[in-house]
């Protein structure tokens, strides 16, 4: 999806030293549904670790892009809402959302029990596993294999979870996609957990001969992707529930899926 010259002038970059204004936007996103025009000025600031391929700003245009990015854009394009990005690690989203830096998390976040005691989540945005990134020539081709290895996650994600059941000989937690990756290319670490679509897009976009993705492999995770929301913002979690419905409706919702390596095993109902 390209972006409108109108609307590509509606999106604001936030990094977490420009806060002044994004703290006081929790409620603003109330009335978006109505596509009034006093409701084409409604902002909403969405917190994401800015990760591709799931949401980020593109380096040559400054555009939202990724699978969130993109369907968090339609679903304000249509309800007539501004956007904002805020931009902070992967561990601090949750907080940072409970702090009203932000007003919704767009960032692939997996929909679990735990978060769910913390934030809403909407209805699930799409479907993903994991991946399995070894060095190459790595004999490593399933969990099983990975007993006795060093093993990596990113930190405040499910996978670091999934790791301390692998019976590892030590594991290692990263605070971004970009070091985990780099640590399996420096042989830092023998094997990393992390989203698959991410493993992906990343050799996609820049192919390393000196890591590879484990392949067939069959996720421990198949989980469901969902924006987060605060409990207490329902109207907001209705109006973008409504927008993502209207969005699976249209060829829009499965050409952004396939833009980033997704595909039809990945929609959800």
């Amino acid at each position: 999806m390209n972006m409108s010259s109108r609307y590509a002038k509606r999106l604001k970059v936030l990094v977490p030293l420009a806060l002044v204004g994004a703290l006081a936007l929790s409620g603003c996103s109330a009335d978006a549904s109505t596509g009034s025009d006093a409701d084409a000025e409604k902002t909403i600031t969405i917190a994401t670790s800015n990760d591709a391929p799931f949401a980020f700003t593109d380096a040559d245009t400054g555009e939202l892009s990724g699978i969130d990015g993109e369907m968090i854009l339609a679903i304000a394009e249509a309800k007539g809402w501004n956007v904002e990005v805020f931009v902070t690690d992967f561990n601090t989203l949750i907080p940072a959302l409970m702090a009203k830096k932000a007003d919704v998390i767009v960032d692939a976040m997996y929909i679990t029990d735990a978060r769910k005691k913390e934030i809403n989540f909407t209805d699930s945005w799409y479907m993903q596993g994991e991946g399995l990134l070894v060095p190459a020539g790595s004999t490593v081709k399933n969990r099983d294999d990975v007993k006795g290895l060093v093993l990596g996650a990113q930190t405040g994600t499910v996978f670091t979870d999934l790791i301390g059941t692998l019976e590892g000989s030590e594991t290692q937690f990263f605070d971004s996609q970009a070091a985990l990756i780099a640590a399996v290319e420096n042989g830092q670490i023998d094997a990393a957990f992390t989203d698959s679509a991410v493993l992906a897009y990343s050799l996609v976009q820049k192919p390393n001969p000196k890591i590879e993705l484990v392949t067939p492999y069959t996720p421990y995770f198949p989980g469901q992707i969902g924006a987060g929301v605060r409990m207490e913002d329902t109207e907001l979690l209705d109006d973008l529930n409504s927008g993502l419905a209207d969005l699976k409706k249209t060829p829009q919702y499965l050409e952004i899926l396939q833009k980033y390596g997704l595909g039809e095993d990945n929609v959800t109902e």
